[in-house]
């Protein structure tokens, strides 16, 4: 059978569970990939790759902004998951010194 109406599908109601989920999802992805040979040039070509793919490949476009913010999307989670690998690799550079304080309220 063919739908008479278009089906609207919203995963997730908050920007915050989109980005926890990617953060999980880029660490997951992070640890398969962390044997190949992995550089910041990596992660950006890979998630630029992304982008386009999804963006003029799958035709993200025909989606207005929708399309861009996921295709985006998909470059950002790409793009961490690498350098995710990278600090696997390399381990972390950024390691905060035991005698630094907390911010006295969350940065905006």
């Amino acid at each position: 059978g063919r739908l008479q109406n278009a089906i609207w599908q919203f995963p997730f109601n908050k920007m915050a569970a989109v980005m926890r989920e990617a953060n999980r999802c880029s660490t997951l992805g992070a640890e398969r990939v962390s044997d190949e040979p992995v550089s910041m040039w990596t992660a950006f070509s890979h998630g630029l790759w992304s982008f386009v793919k999804h963006y003029i490949f799958k035709r993200g476009f025909l989606d207005g902004w929708p399309g861009f913010v996921i295709a985006l999307g998909n470059f950002e989670g790409t793009f961490y998951r690498y350098v995710k690998a990278l600090e696997i690799q390399k381990g972390s550079r950024w390691k905060i010194p035991a005698d630094a304080q907390a911010p006295a309220r969350p940065l905006d």
